[in-house]
């Protein structure tokens, strides 16, 4: 991304943070990193390799620089997935956690907080687990399988030359590329079997295995047992899928849940093209 495609995002974006629940001198301070991440971006980042970056007193390690640029701006700079807990000590479900961008935000708002973080790219969830022990993030579980509504093993997708890739999917339409197996474990099992009897949030970007997760989340009785979800759906993953969101959304209106929806197409009378929508689910 060059130099205008950043000032345009960043400015589009700048309303979600100039919005969000962060105080003026956080927002300020995710404003001057924003600004500095994408200046080294810009400049030296690709000349001398860069791979980490210190944010808020955290040492983030990724695969190249522009993964870090990406995520900082869609998880800290657009507060993806903030939300602000009664609970200071929040229960939260990291569905898709790649290296732990999000994992580290939620340690940044809640230091208190206990996270299970679930990715199936092994070599993703390497980066994962070094980034939480060298930040030596306490109550945070990583697993490395794929969430579905069962569980065993699953297709994955990987792109072997570009191992941080952040569409690795349990679906070809998303990732057209290497064939792997990964285990897969089904949502509702997992959390019966740890006995979570209090979860607080669920953050889920699983590259377009939501409709089986949450599927499996209603068919347990589980899915009203979560009061609130950020969840990016794709819309029209491959030119063979149909328009699904009625679907996916029935589960969570039929359990009483309202929600609020982001997301772009340009331009608007598009036809047959893949979208990211974030749906923000809550319960009253």
């Amino acid at each position: 991304m060059g130099l205008l495609g950043i000032l345009y995002r960043g400015l589009y974006n700048s309303a979600y943070l100039i919005k969000s629940c962060h105080s003026s001198k956080n927002k300020v301070r995710i404003l001057l990193s924003w600004v500095k991440i994408n200046l080294k971006f810009l400049t030296i980042a690709k000349l001398f390799k860069i791979k980490t970056e210190k944010i808020f007193g955290y040492k983030l390690y990724a695969f190249d620089y522009g993964t870090i640029r990406a995520l900082f701006e869609e998880i800290f700079y657009r507060n993806d997935y903030q939300y602000k807990y009664k609970n200071k000590k929040p229960v939260i479900l990291d569905c898709g956690a790649n290296i732990g961008f999000a994992t580290i935000y939620f340690k940044w708002l809640y230091p208190e907080s206990k996270i299970y973080a679930f990715e199936p790219n092994r070599r993703a969830f390497g980066l994962l687990k070094k980034n939480i022990l060298e930040n030596k993030l306490k109550d945070v579980h990583p697993f490395n399988v794929a969430l579905s509504d069962r569980n065993g093993e699953i297709d994955f997708f990987i792109d072997s030359d570009e191992p941080g890739s952040i569409t690795t999917s349990t679906k070809y339409e998303r990732m057209p590329k290497d064939k792997t197996r990964v285990d897969c474990v089904s949502l509702s099992s997992f959390i019966k079997r740890k006995r979570l009897k209090q979860i607080d949030f669920a953050k889920m970007d699983i590259e377009g295995s939501e409709q089986e997760v949450v599927d499996d989340l209603n068919s347990s009785g589980l899915l009203k047992n979560i009061p609130r979800y950020t969840i990016e759906y794709h819309h029209k993953i491959g030119d063979k899928h149909k328009s699904g969101l009625s679907k996916f959304l029935k589960p969570f209106e039929d359990n009483k849940f309202e929600y609020q929806i982001d997301t772009r197409c340009n331009p608007i009378n598009s036809e047959d093209k893949f979208q990211d929508i974030l749906i923000y689910f809550y319960r009253k």
